[in-house]
């Protein structure tokens, strides 16, 4: 049972383990409070300087047999604190915050630093210039009859979406994957269709699908995307890569994605 007792013991432990250690936090799913019966236990022990181990595992066997698995990522402190600078991996680009909780400090100077609910991070960058590239690799793919290759690339064109239309949308800051999926599918300035073609792109829409159909999904997805960011080229222009703004605004953007 992970109750406050397991938790003093396993900082107990990881200080032992990793002598260098300024911080324990934790983090994931006990953290946020909503875990699951197969959940495992998230922590982050910080130091001072380089780690012993980055990135120990374990196993604990609770009463009864049942097994727990512990994850612990250990990092340098400075370092773990300049993530607050980058989006996060999981986030479809959206802002998001990881929920977590300071378990032990070493020092008051250490607590001040970590004291928060939640790391933040800021969104990601707005990926016109790759988003154009990938759908040319879904073309391509289709061209060739690589059915591999074209759910590939609709499945990297899915994941770029959010970080366009996040642009036109409310802000919306998200604190776990699954959130961050259901927020961008979300989203209410969005093509039409954009909901379904999301998911068949992604391979999640729960039924099987035919290649033509992914193709028409992600060809929807492009221009449907480049089409509702035409209309606000101009407030954009700052957002998106150099060049791009002025290809959005006279349309030659649109026209290079749909030819054939």
């Amino acid at each position: 049972m992970v109750d406050e007792a397991f938790l003093a013991r396993w900082v107990t432990r990881l200080r032992q383990e990793e002598p260098g250690a300024v911080a324990v936090l934790l983090k994931g799913s006990y953290a946020r409070g909503n875990p699951g019966p197969h959940s495992d236990v998230d922590f982050d022990v910080l130091t001072e300087g380089e780690p012993r181990v980055p990135y120990p595992v374990y196993l604990e066997e609770l009463p009864g047999g049942r097994l727990l698995h512990v994850s612990v990522a250990v990092k340098q402190l400075d370092h773990w604190l300049t993530r607050e600078d980058e989006a996060a991996y999981w986030s479809y680009s959206l802002p998001s915050e990881e929920c977590m909780r300071l378990l032990w400090a070493k020092s008051d100077e250490v607590r001040e630093r970590l004291t928060r609910p939640a790391l933040q991070h800021p969104p990601g960058d707005a990926e016109m210039e790759d988003f154009v590239e990938e759908f040319g690799k879904v073309k391509n793919a289709r061209a060739a009859g690589d059915e591999l290759a074209l759910r590939l690339a609709a499945q990297e064109l899915a994941h770029l979406c959010p970080s366009l239309l996040r642009l036109i949308n409310r802000e919306t800051r998200v604190g776990s994957r699954l959130e961050a999926l259901r927020a961008v599918l979300d989203l209410p300035a969005s093509p039409p269709g954009y909901r379904e073609d999301m998911l068949l792109c992604l391979g999640l829409s729960g039924r099987a699908s035919m290649l033509e159909e992914v193709y028409d999904a992600a060809r929807r997805l492009a221009l449907g995307v480049l089409e509702l960011l035409h209309l606000h080229s101009k407030r954009l222009a700052s957002e998106i890569q150099p060049y791009l703004p002025e290809y959005l605004a006279d349309g030659a953007l649109q026209r290079y994605a749909a030819q054939q």
